[in-house]
């Protein structure tokens, strides 16, 4: 009897073995007939193939950019990233403005930050989500439609599904909240409004159209792979040099 329970347990503790081996995902994803890999395991996302890419630690709450040319890499906190991009722009912005007659740099100047989304800041947008109880299948998975619209005008198509097992490896309420930290230039911050992350929250997005139009319009999830991956391919290559974003931004 004790070397059956003992077989037993053994060939559980196997079986886990075997199912954590296989927690990573691999979505393929294509933007304007752009391919995109985004790879995910144990709360890490990594968006890009090779040596390029961006890696989000969502429990640790940072965000790695990496920069192949010159073998570096930058990683923080989304406040360091907002603030030290922000520094390096400037630092730009007071060069150009080195060639502009005096009398002209002040009006330039503010020209300038409003075009990288630092300007007066404006009535807070108003973000509603619909359900159109339309559905598709995308990537072998029935997604649900709903419709963004930001001050009444319709902006974007979500098409939503939940894909099994996926939601154990990718916190999307982590990750809304890491986007939400992240004052990029030019962002339009109603796509990780609080009201889109609860759509998503325990789904994925696996089709997103812009009703703006244009070649990137359309981001659809082509093949969703469940595939064991590498721990290092969520972490900067060895050898590669840690920079400050300014650096970065020389490329």
């Amino acid at each position: 009897m004790k070397i059956r329970c003992a077989l037993l347990v053994l060939a559980l503790a196997l079986a886990l073995n075997a199912s954590s081996a296989l927690a990573g995902w691999v979505l393929e994803q294509e933007t304007a007939g752009q391919p995109i890999t985004v790879y995910v395991q144990d709360n890490k996302v990594r968006s890009g193939d090779g040596e390029h890419g961006v890696i989000y630690d969502l429990n640790a709450g940072t965000v790695t950019m990496l920069n192949p040319g010159q073998k570096q890499y930058w990683t923080g906190r989304p406040e360091e990233l907002t603030k030290q991009m922000n520094q390096a722009m400037d630092a730009q912005m007071e060069q150009m403005l080195k060639q502009a007659p005096p009398e002209q740099r002040q009006q330039m100047r503010q020209m300038l930050m409003q075009q990288m989304g630092r300007g007066p800041q404006g009535p807070a947008e108003q973000v509603t989500i619909k359900a159109t109880g339309k559905t598709q299948d995308v990537a072998g998975y029935r997604a649900k439609q709903y419709l963004v619209s930001v001050n009444g005008q319709a902006r974007q198509e979500l098409w939503v599904a939940a894909v099994p097992g996926l939601s154990r490896d990718l916190d999307m309420t982590k990750l809304f909240k890491l986007l939400q930290q992240m004052k990029m230039p030019g962002r339009q911050e109603w796509r990780s409004s609080p009201r889109v992350a609860a759509v998503m929250s325990g789904a994925y997005p696996l089709k997103m159209v812009d009703l703006g139009g244009g070649p990137g319009s359309v981001t659809v999830t082509k093949k969703i792979q469940k595939k064991s991956l590498p721990a290092d391919l969520f972490q900067p290559p060895k050898g590669w040099s840690k920079t400050d974003f300014k650096q970065m931004m020389q490329r």
